[in-house]
C-alpha cells in the first residue's frame, strides 16, 4: 500500500502505484520477513509510510506530524529506521524545497513526535546501560568479512528485492532530479550503502537493507510505466515470485535440493525436539522426587532461540537468562528455587562449558542428548543437564 502511494509521488501515470505494489509483493525477502514474523515487517511498513509522507511536496504541513508518528513506530520496531536521520541531514543540502520547508515549524514538530513515540524505548534502554542499542551497533559493524560472504550478501540483495526492482530502482534514484525523487533516493540509498559497507567488514544479514525495498520498487515503477516492456517485466517479477514461493513450500514439505541446508532445518524439528526434551526431564524428575516438577521445570537455555521454542512447544514459562546473548530473559531475571532441580538445555557441548562458570549449583546427573534427524540429516539437537542446590547466577552483564 505505502509503496503504491509512494510511486504516485514519483510518477503521474496511474499504473505506477499498481506496478509498485506488485513489485513489492513480489519481493522474496519481504515475503519471508512477513512469514517469519521478523521485526523487519513492521519497520518496513512504517519506514515506507514515513517516506511517502516526507516525499509529498504538496499538501499541508500536517503530513510531517503523521510522518513523525510513522518514524516513531519504525524506530520501536527496529533501530535501523534511525538511518532516516542522517539521510534527511544530507538531503537538506541536496533538496532546495526541503530547505524551504525546514524554515517552517512542521518538520521540527514531526521530529519531536517521532522522538516522543520512541522515547519510552530509549529511556528504558538508557536506564540499563544501552544493552539493546549497544548490541545492535556491535552486531551491525562486526568483523570477519570474506569475499564469499560479501558475494553472498550482494546476491541475496538481488534475489531478495527482486532483480527488476533493485536494478531499475537504483538506476532511477541515482539520477534523481525532482524533490520527491531526491527524498526517496536519500532515504533508500543511504541504508543500502551503509549495509553494503558493513558487509565489507563483517558477514551481515541479508535482510538488513530490506527497509529500502518498497522505495526501490516505487522508483522502478516510475520508470517501468515509460518502458515498452514495463508491463511484462512487472508481471514477470510476479510470476517469478510465485514460482519461488511454490518451490520453497514444496521443498519444506518434501526436501530435495534444500535437504540438509539451514533453509530447511530452521523450519523443522522443534516440536519433536521439545517433546524428547520433556521426556528426558520427566525421567530425571522421576528420580529427583518432589524437588523436580516435570510439568513446570526451571530451564536455563543456551540461546534465546531455544528459550522461545521451549516456551512455545513445551508451554514452559520458568526460563532463566540465556547466557549466549542478552535478551528479555535477563530483564525478567527468573531464577530457580534453592531446593529444586533445574536444567540447562543447550545446542552444543561448548554451551554447557560457558554456562558452568556463571552459576553456583551442583550437578544432579549426567548430560543427556536428544537429536532430531530428517532423511539422514541432523536437524537439531539438545543437551539436557540437571542441576540442584542453586546458590546464585552471574553472567557478568
Amino acid at each position: 500500500l505505502f509503496a503504491g502511494l509512494l510511486a504516485r509521488e514519483l510518477s503521474p501515470d496511474p499504473r505506477a502505484p499498481l506496478y509498485a505494489g506488485l513489485l513489492t509483493a513480489a519481493s522474496p525477502m519481504l515475503y519471508l520477513t512477513g512469514a517469519m514474523a521478523l521485526p523487519d515487517a513492521p519497520v518496513i511498513a512504517a519506514y515506507t509510510a514515513a517516506l511517502w509522507l516526507i516525499a509529498r511536496t504538496r499538501g499541508g504541513g500536517g503530513r510531517w506530524v503523521w510522518a513523525g508518528v510513522a518514524v516513531g513506530i519504525a524506530l520501536v520496531s527496529k533501530y535501523t529506521a534511525a538511518l532516516l536521520a542522517p539521510a534527511l541531514v544530507g538531503l537538506a543540502v541536496w533538496d532546495r524545497e526541503l530547505r524551504r520547508e525546514l524554515r517552517t515549524p512542521w518538520p521540527w514538530i514531526g521530529g519531536a513526535v517521532a522522538v516522543l513515540v520512541f522515547l519510552p524505548t530509549l529511556l528504558w534502554d538508557a536506564s540499563r546501560g544501552f544493552p539493546s542499542i549497544g548490541f545492535q551497533l556491535h552486531h551491525g559493524f562486526r568483523s570477519g568479512a570474506t569475499l564469499r560472504s560479501f558475494a553472498e550478501f550482494v546476491g541475496a540483495q538481488v534475489g531478495g528485492a527482486g532483480p527488476v526492482a533493485i536494478a531499475l530502482g537504483i538506476a532511477v534514484l541515482v539520477r534523481a532530479r525532482s524533490s520527491p525523487e531526491r527524498r526517496v533516493a536519500a532515504a533508500a540509498l543511504l541504508p543500502l550503502a551503509i549495509t553494503v559497507y558493513a558487509n565489507t567488514r563483517g558477514s551481515g544479514e541479508a535482510n538488513w537493507p530490506a527497509i529500502a525495498y518498497p522505495a526501490l520498487a516505487a522508483a522502478a515503477a516510475s520508470l517501468l510505466v515509460r518502458l515498452r516492456p514495463g508491463r511484462a517485466l512487472v508481471w514477470g517479477s510476479v510470476a517469478l515470485m510465485v514460482i519461488v514461493a511454490a518451490f520453497f513450500a514444496a521443498e519444506q514439505r518434501n526436501p530435495r535440493l534444500l535437504a540438509g541446508t539451514s533453509a530447511y532445518a530452521r523450519f523443522h524439528g522443534w516440536r519433536e525436539l521439545v517433546e524428547k526434551t520433556r521426556a528426558e526431564i520427566a525421567s530425571v524428575c522421576a528420580s529427583e522426587g518432589q524437588r523436580c516438577d516435570p510439568d513446570d521445570p526451571f530451564i536455563y537455555p543456551s540461546t534465546y532461540r531455544y528459550s522461545g521454542e521451549l516456551a512455545y512447544y513445551g508451554r514452559w514459562r520458568r526460563i532463566g537468562a540465556a547466557h549466549g546473548r542478552l535478551s528479555q530473559l535477563d530483564v525478567w531475571g527468573q531464577t530457580p528455587q534453592p531446593d529444586e532441580t533445574f536444567f540447562h538445555v543447550g545446542d552444543e557441548e561448548w554451551a554447557l562449558g560457558e554456562f558452568l562458570p556463571h552459576v553456583a549449583a551442583e550437578r544432579a546427573g549426567d548430560t543427556r542428548r536428544v537429536t532430531v534427524e530428517d532423511g539422514g540429516h541432523l536437524l537439531r539437537q539438545a543437551l539436557i543437564t540437571p542441576f540442584r542446590a542453586f546458590a546464585g547466577a552471574d553472567f557478568g552483564r
